[in-house]
């Protein structure tokens, strides 16, 4: 089975979200920022479009309490 990289992003924010709960999105940060601190531009990239989709995620559940 072949995954796309967005469906790759979108079930590691998944994960996270599992795993390290509010502090998701900061982890993710956190990893983007390591990379882009070691030159590696492309996980920078790839760890913010994670904690984007970790802030969708929380919108969601948010809206959806409501």
């Amino acid at each position: 089975m072949n995954i796309s990289l967005e469906q790759a992003i979108e079930i590691h924010a998944k994960a996270l979200r599992v795993s390290h709960g509010r502090k998701a999105e900061h982890y993710a940060r956190e990893r983007a920022q390591s990379c882009q601190r070691h030159g590696d531009a492309e996980g920078d990239q790839v760890w913010n479009q994670v904690a984007e989709i970790v802030v969708q995620i929380e919108r969601e559940q948010v809206t959806q309490v409501r």
